[in-house]
């Protein structure tokens, strides 16, 4: 597709109403590094005692804390995964096609509250940089590479964990990063708990329904689960609800382990209303 109607396209359905609800809806953990002094109000048992203010407090005879105002100029970071299986689909939408929805919300909407915008495409074998920038043409470019990118060969299931620990080498900090893949290896546990220390991490997993449902098809197939080839008749009730009990089962592993390390994680489908899904996430 020609990528001036791709973006369009990804356009067409955000109208102004809905990007004003998603406006600012993400903030950072960094809030202590980056922010103004905003007013007094008198303190609340909630409240942070590093934020008391000792001296309007003994000249008021009551406690007041500071409220601080967060700055808005945060250094974002997409690390995307363009591995060879993203190109598949079953019906309407493909991976690919989540993958560019979630990447043009949340890179629009950091590019309207004038965030530095910079992505890493990986699948294993090498790294493709997009550096920081404050405007809307690294969007573009990012979304013209998936378009156009060529048909990859091989498959690296250590993809995800090589382009983490990369980033653990060049020593990122400060940044808030966005993964989306559809890696569910659970290898990553070490690298990923290390690039968190610096920086906030929000996982996106995306999938095409289908691959983990076998649903809604009358097709015979052929599926590598667990290093084992399944055949499956998709009138074979049995099989698809074994298959899809060890799928879900690896999901929620997946989610458990970047859970209970506080990282961010959200799971999407082809089923689903991406823009929908992404507003709910981030409000909670």
């Amino acid at each position: 597709m020609n990528i001036s109607k791709k973006i369009k396209l990804l356009d067409f359905n955000l109208t102004k109403s809905l990007w004003d609800s998603f406006f600012w809806l993400y903030k950072s953990n960094f809030k202590w590094t980056w922010i103004d002094f905003l007013e007094h109000k008198e303190y609340n048992i909630w409240d942070p005692l590093k934020n008391i203010d000792w001296k309007a407090s003994n000249r008021t005879q009551k406690t007041y804390v500071k409220i601080y105002e967060e700055t808005r100029d945060l250094k974002v970071l997409f690390v995307i995964d363009i591995n060879k299986n993203i190109d598949f689909w079953v019906f309407e939408k493909s991976k690919k096609d989540i993958l560019e929805e979630v990447f043009f919300i949340l890179s629009s909407s950091s590019n309207k509250s004038w965030d530095s915008i910079w992505a890493l495409l990986y699948d294993g074998e090498e790294n493709i940089f997009f550096p920081f920038k404050k405007w809307f043409w690294n969007i573009f470019k990012v979304i013209s590479f998936l378009e156009n990118k060529k048909n990859i060969k091989t498959f690296d299931e250590n993809r995800t964990k090589k382009a983490i620990s990369y980033l653990n080498k060049i020593s990122l900090s400060n940044t808030l990063v966005f993964i989306i893949s559809d890696d569910l290896n659970t290898d990553i546990e070490k690298d990923i708990k290390l690039l968190w220390f610096k920086n906030e991490i929000i996982y996106i997993n995306i999938f095409d329904y289908f691959e983990n449902n076998l649903s809604n098809s009358w097709l015979n197939l052929t599926l590598n689960l667990n290093n084992d080839f399944l055949n499956i008749s998709l009138k074979d009730k049995s099989k698809i609800d074994s298959y899809k009990k060890i799928r879900y089962d690896k999901i929620n592993r997946f989610w458990e382990l970047l859970t209970k390390t506080w990282i961010k994680y959200k799971y999407l489908d082809t089923k689903m209303d991406i823009f929908k899904e992404l507003l709910l996430f981030f409000k909670k």
